[in-house]
């Protein structure tokens, strides 16, 4: 299955879609109507999955050694 994320703007608009034409998207309306210019990496810190794809897991908390102390 093809990855969907969603980027919102504080103006209200949005967009949904693959990674890249997400990125493409967001780039091109920030500098056409706001004057700004973010990074791939910018864009992409603030995605979120499209609404009905699924959610990465959750990373697992490593094991305390028995005894119940926690590693230094």
């Amino acid at each position: 299955m093809d990855e969907r994320l969603t980027n919102r703007c504080a103006c209200g608009w949005e967009i949904t879609g693959p990674p890249e034409d997400v990125v493409t998207a967001t780039i091109e309306h920030g500098q056409r109507l706001h004057n700004m210019t973010a990074t791939r990496e910018q864009i992409l810190a603030q995605t979120v999955p499209a609404a009905g794809a699924a959610m990465p897991a959750s990373p697992v908390e490593p094991e305390t050694p028995s005894g119940g102390e926690s590693p230094a």
